[in-house]
């Protein structure tokens, strides 16, 4: 008597994805021996005992006898799987115990020792991160109904005795829905003349997705403004909305929304953590703020490096990470706020005494490079404090407001030869004409930003002048000679 052999499929993730692996199971007569092969890795290799107590606990039979079990491909390192589910039917297959007659099932989840079927959330990345197949059904845990899963079909098992109703009962489908957030994040705010001037500049990023870089006095609320830009992000529509979901900077897997990302790193995080790395690639805050706005606040307190590794994702729409023998292309579409303090007392130019030298504060300036700010278009200080918080916000109002800019930014049409016209204008300019081209360009970028806040199909020179007052903020470094 020849082998008993059986083939199931089963999901493994990786951070770029979902892949479909294939487990192979394989039973010949000779000593009793339980083993599992396929690059797995120890943690997966434990599983043997449990599963079959989990088989011995739903009144079927575990065969006494050489049990190989090999996933598919052999090559691919398979660090995050649940195969325990997996592994059961196909030795159970493989024994003739359960007839399982569509092959299209992918079987995902682990086992308890009573047979009963275990997973939640955790297994949310393995079906929202993977390519949807029309032929493909999951057999998930029961626990996952009540979760938001992708558009599908879906066997939901609870202990193994239920795999005997798999393929005499049809599938349960369901249809796809975006999360949405309408909820408040501030009902109103009130704010002084300085502090709405600088908010309006952050209002120009966000709509023109341009770089930012506010400097300001401790306790003026740098934080304050940028966290107010949050809920004023329009929904994406759904069919640019990351359709696989994103990770937050708790480490927790949130399903797709149509709301964009905010990622707000804290300055302690290594170059690792904020571009991506390792082998396999892990991916950064940068990947998970696409479409979105990467914050960093205390930006200065980065280290240099870090800060410097942002240069050409901040430009480039896409970046390559080189590792050995693997190359990989991330998506780098986000928009970078920065926000810090201009010393490292946080005093200068502040009301209170600032107990930094000079020299001190060249210093701690210099971590913004002339490369890096050559990458920012809107640069703002805040040192004036006022008590005069006359200017009212209201989120739901401000909502409609930015949702109206986004639209008209979308339908309008720049007039013919517009920027041209203005780039040899700052060719021109006493002020602007040893600026680099990117500089240039950024200036005439953020002035047709400005003329669509105010509704102008044409850019005219007010707007053109507003662009040169908050893209040569930075000049303000090189004041202090």
């Amino acid at each position: 008597m020849g082998p008993k052999r059986a083939e199931v499929g089963s999901l493994l993730y990786e951070w770029n994805g979902t892949k479909e692996i294939q487990v192979e199971v394989g039973i010949r007569r000779g000593f009793p021996h339980f083993q599992i092969l396929g690059n797995v890795t120890q943690e997966t290799k434990e599983a043997r005992d449990r599963i079959r107590l989990a088989i011995e606990a739903s009144s079927y039979d575990f065969p006494i006898e050489t049990i190989i079990i090999n996933v598919k491909p052999t090559h691919i390192q398979k660090k995050k799987v649940c195969l325990d589910l997996a592994v059961a039917v196909g030795i159970l297959q493989a024994t003739d115990q359960i007839q399982i007659p569509d092959p299209n099932i992918l079987y995902l989840g682990n086992l308890g020792l009573d047979g009963s079927l275990v997973g939640g959330k955790e297994l949310l990345p393995f079906l929202w991160q993977r390519e949807r197949e029309e032929n493909k059904i999951l057999c998930v845990p029961t626990s996952l109904r009540f979760f938001p899963l992708p558009e599908g079909e879906y066997y939901f098992l609870s202990h193994l005795q239920g795999l005997e109703s798999i393929g005499k009962q049809k599938p349960e489908i369901r249809n796809q829905t975006f999360e949405t957030n309408e909820s408040l994040f501030w009902e109103e705010v009130l704010l002084n003349p300085y502090q709405m001037k600088v908010f309006q500049g952050l209002l120009y990023a966000i709509l023109g997705n341009h770089h930012s870089i506010l400097l300001g006095s401790p306790g003026v609320g740098k934080t304050m403004l940028h966290r107010l830009l949050e809920p004023l992000l329009p929904p994406q529509n759904p069919s640019i909305s990351k359709l696989s979901g994103s990770w937050t900077t708790k480490g927790d897997f949130e399903v797709p929304s149509n709301k964009p990302a905010f990622r707000s790193p804290h300055h302690s995080t290594t170059e690792v953590g904020l571009i991506g790395g390792g082998l396999p690639y892990q991916p950064g805050e940068i990947t998970k703020a696409e479409g979105g706005i990467l914050f960093l606040d205390e930006a200065l307190e980065f280290k240099d490096r870090i800060l410097e590794s942002l240069r050409m994702p901040m430009e480039d729409s896409y970046l390559e990470i080189t590792r050995m023998n693997e190359v990989t292309k991330i998506k780098t579409d986000f928009t970078l706020l920065l926000s810090s303090n201009p010393c490292p007392c946080g005093n200068y130019q502040s009301q209170n005494h600032c107990h930094c030298s000079l020299q001190k504060i060249r210093l701690y300036l210099q971590k913004i490079s002339g490369a890096f700010i050559d990458r920012i278009t809107v640069f703002q200080t805040l040192f004036e404090t006022s008590e005069d918080r006359n200017i009212r916000l209201e989120e739901i109002r401000l909502k409609k407001i930015v949702k109206e800019r986004f639209r008209f930014r979308k339908e309008k049409t720049i007039p013919t030869g517009e920027p041209l016209s203005i780039l040899k204008q700052l060719e021109m300019g006493k002020d602007t004409k040893h600026l680099s081209l990117r500089k240039k360009k950024q200036i005439v970028s953020l002035a047709r930003t400005i003329a669509d806040w105010n509704l102008s199909p044409r850019t005219k020179e007010v707007h053109i002048q507003e662009a040169l007052d908050y893209t040569l903020g930075y000049q303000w470094i090189y004041s202090l000679g």
